[in-house]
This record gives C-alpha cells, structure tokens and sequence, in this order.
C-alpha cells in the first residue's frame, strides 16, 4: 500500500489514466485479499477492523477500473493510514499471544531449526507459523489415525512463504520464465529458483532447495494417490507416516533455506 501511495504522488497527472499505476492498485487489493487478510483472520483480528479494510480495499478497486482522480485515491489511503496504527498494534499483540501459546511448556520439543523457522514464521506469516506449530504437534502424537491433514498444512505453510516472498505476477516477468508444460501458473521449484536468484545465490547452491521444493510437490502428489492405494489402514497409517516425516524433511530444508536460517 506504501508503495502504491508513493507512486501516486509521483505522477503529475490529475487523473490515474496510466495502465501501469491502475494495474499496481489492483494488485495491492489482491495481495491484500489473498495474503493479508486470511492472515489477521487466522489471528482473529477484530472484526471492525477487518470490515474498514475491506471496505478501503473495495473502494480503491472500484477507482481503479475506471479513469479516476489522483485526489480520489489519495483521500482513500488517507483514511487507511489513519487506521493503520491501531490495526498494526493488534495484529502484533495477537502476534505475540499466539506466539506465547505455541512455546508453552505443553508445546512439543523442538530443534534448532524447527524453532528458529516457527520465530520467523510467527513475525513473517502468523497463519503459516500456526499451521507448522500444528504439523509439529501432530508427528508427536503416536496415536493419530490420520496424517493427511498433517501433509497439507506441511505444503501450505511452504506455499504461504513462497507467495509471499515470490507473488505470480513477479515469478512471470522474470527473464526466461516460461510454465512448465501442464502448468498455468509457476511451480514451487521456479519460486524457489526466482526467490534464490534474486538474492544473488549462485546456481550450483541453488540446486538442492529447488529439487527439494520439486520433492514437496511429488510427495504431497504421492501422499494424495496412496489414500486411494492402499487397503489395510494399519499399513496405511505407519507408511503415510514416514511419507509424511520425510515429506516435512523436505519442508524444513526448503523453508530454512528461503528464511536464511543457517545464516
């Protein structure tokens, strides 16, 4: 959004009739809808908050499907930005508690890295570090009958990091993107390569977290298929298991590589 108003001010016209300033409003009501808002409603941001954003980030797309004044826009971030500093200090006050409930002592021991990408999570991604803290719990508990839930919310957190720090629209103005046969929109794998590049990673290093990302995308296939597959649910149970822990191996490597954990 800070972003979207700097522009603003920068151009000199009176009316937003430029295609490039329009299509950057759209896409900051999209990444708002997509990521930011699942994100406090996961937190259980206040609904009246939830109900002003919403309502800020309908107006500024009605403006922006149309030739509208610069001024139009500029009054309706005003009023966001008026909002901004109650918003921000509640998201980071349930932040904090939901951080404080997931290291309580009842929580499942951790490693280093196991914790230092939850930390992260929780301050980049609450949702996503919500969903991690279950997938923990979950491979601690001996009893479970099922893990598929478990193997889902392994490949949305990694996912959710991906969007965020690879959005589509980025990932396909790069040079030589092009979709993988089969694909509409960019694989994890091209994310990750787009994500590392970026940094300035060389291509040798890069190549382990891209054939881990493609090893999600198989096992979560594979885990999906094997539903279907296998008859005994004892036999069911133990293997899915496995898959499932070798499954989060590969979370783990991708995730500690993309947040810079050994660094």
């Amino acid at each position: 959004m800070d972003a979207l108003e700097v522009a603003l001010r920068k151009s000199s016209a009176v009316h937003v009739n430029a295609a490039a300033l329009r299509e950057m409003a759209k896409l900051t009501v999209q990444q708002y809808f997509r990521s930011l808002r699942p994100e406090l409603e996961a937190l259980r941001l206040p609904s009246v908050h939830i109900q002003n954003l919403d309502e800020t980030m309908q107006r500024v797309l009605e403006l922006s499907n149309g030739r509208n004044a610069k001024t139009a826009y500029l009054q309706t971030l005003r009023g966001l930005r008026r909002n901004r500093a109650s918003v921000e200090l509640e998201r980071e006050m349930l932040i904090g508690r939901r951080f404080a409930a997931a290291t309580s002592s009842d929580a499942p021991p951790k490693s280093g890295v196991e914790d230092a990408i939850l930390k992260t999570l929780a301050s980049m991604l609450p949702s996503a570090a919500l969903s991690y803290e279950q997938a923990l719990r979950d491979l601690t508990q001996s009893n479970r009958s099922s893990l598929r839930g478990t193997a889902a919310e392994l490949r949305e957190v990694l996912r959710e990091v991906l969007d965020h720090l690879a959005p589509d629209a980025d990932v396909e103005k790069a040079a030589g993107y092009s979709p993988e046969k089969g694909r509409s929109r960019p694989t994890m794998r091209q994310k990750v390569k787009f994500i590392l590049k970026s940094r300035g990673v060389s291509a040798t290093a890069a190549t382990t977290p891209e054939t881990a990302a493609d090893r999600v995308e198989e096992a979560s296939a594979s885990l999906a298929r094997s539903v279907y597959d296998r008859g005994s649910l004892s036999s069911h149970v133990v293997s899915t298991r496995r898959e499932v822990q070798q499954l989060k191996l590969y979370v783990d490597g991708v995730l500690a590589e993309l947040l810079e954990i050994h660094r």
